[in-house]
């Protein structure tokens, strides 16, 4: 007698297996697609909080009546601060330009510069398209009107998060 196994039992084993891998490689797929939109997600949230942070450090201490919103493509906002040395001395003005280009787009980047250097990508390592929108909501800079002086500022990631922020400034004065 020969010892040994028959085709119909080796098909069966085969057939187990394939029911046992099938499951498993459909989780690990999932595992990892799941993995990377967390990964993106909290990029996105790093990213956007990081630029909300500067921008909002910035402007707070924005010279009053010297913020422009530029509407359309690109979105950008401009404004004029004092600025001083390590020890807090020798105040200089300087203009902040914040700006997104092709926004609602995966060729969307995020811009910083001032007057005094060339236009750069946003924080440092941001890559295209996880900064969906910029813009700027709703905003009170006109000094002709009563204090107090906001803008309102909203920030939109490529997998929906979004932030919002109104910042009063406090270097805005009523002009007589």
């Amino acid at each position: 007698m020969k010892k040994g196994f028959t085709i119909i039992e080796e098909t069966v084993v085969i057939a187990i297996i394939a029911l046992i891998a099938i499951p498993v490689a459909t989780l690990l797929r999932q595992s990892v697609e799941v993995q990377k939109y967390g990964s993106d997600f909290v990029k996105g949230q790093y990213y956007a909080n990081l630029i909300m942070q500067d921008f909002e450090r910035r402007v707070r201490q924005a010279s009053s009546g010297s913020i422009t919103i530029a509407t359309g493509n690109p979105y950008r906002v401009t404004f004029t601060y004092q600025e001083t040395d390590k020890n807090g001395r020798n105040p200089s003005s300087v203009t902040y330009n914040y700006e997104i280009d092709d926004p609602n787009t995966p060729n969307s980047l995020f811009y910083r510069w001032t007057d005094s250097n060339s236009k750069e990508v946003f924080p440092p390592g941001l890559t295209k398209g996880i900064i969906k929108n910029f813009e700027i909501t709703d905003k009170k800079v006109d000094t002709t009107q009563d204090p107090p002086y906001y803008i309102t500022v909203k920030m939109e990631t490529s997998e929906g998060t979004i932030l919002q922020k109104t910042i009063y400034l406090v270097n805005y004065y009523k002009q007589q």
